[in-house]
């Protein structure tokens, strides 16, 4: 005879119950839809029921990057950094995420400088990250700042060499530039 058991739930857990999990779908899907205000109220009233949910601070900086508001996001960016330090399972990823969406917003505030710094700093944490580098590079191609695209796009390339995005991207970066031999 089989006996099921219920599943028990992980106490250390930072999101136990189906309905925290629906308000970060819903507020994932209206940042998609770019509704930025909508998004902010539910993961804002998610955060204040899970409180240990720090990585939620993650979509809610993206929140306010989107709409402009750069200093609040990073505000709560640098804040999920330093709830990150505490979180062995997952904080170096949340960290390397957030770092890398510092140097997006001060790319945003063309403060090169400062951007460079945080993503080196996202890169250093998680070298061999193939989709952050590319990221990154999107970054600077987004903002027209080639040369640096030309970097992170390559380094990806260096981490996987039979992933096609960055290839491509380098294609798009070297057309920019009018280097039709590259």
């Amino acid at each position: 005879v089989l006996k099921l058991k219920k599943p028990e739930i992980d106490k250390n857990a930072v999101i136990t119950d189906e309905a925290s999990l629906a308000y970060i779908e819903q507020a994932t899907k209206l940042f998609n839809e770019k509704q930025y205000d909508q998004s902010l109220a539910i993961l804002e009233q998610f955060l204040a029921q899970n409180p240990k949910a720090y990585q939620a601070r993650l979509l809610i900086g993206d929140c306010y990057r989107e709409k402009g508001e750069l200093d609040k996001a990073i505000e709560i960016y640098s804040k999920a950094i330093e709830e990150a330090k505490a979180d062995a399972k997952t904080g170096q990823q949340v960290s390397a995420k957030a770092l890398a969406a510092l140097g997006d917003c001060y790319v945003r505030k063309n403060d090169i400088t400062n951007a460079q710094v945080y993503f080196k700093q996202s890169i250093d944490i998680s070298p061999d990250n193939e989709t952050l580098a590319y990221t990154v590079g999107e970054v600077f191609f987004s903002n027209q700042k080639l040369d640096e695209a030309i970097q992170y796009f390559t380094k990806a390339t260096e981490i996987k060499p039979d992933w096609p995005p960055p290839y491509h991207k380098l294609g798009l970066v070297y057309l920019n530039k009018t280097d039709y031999d590259k």
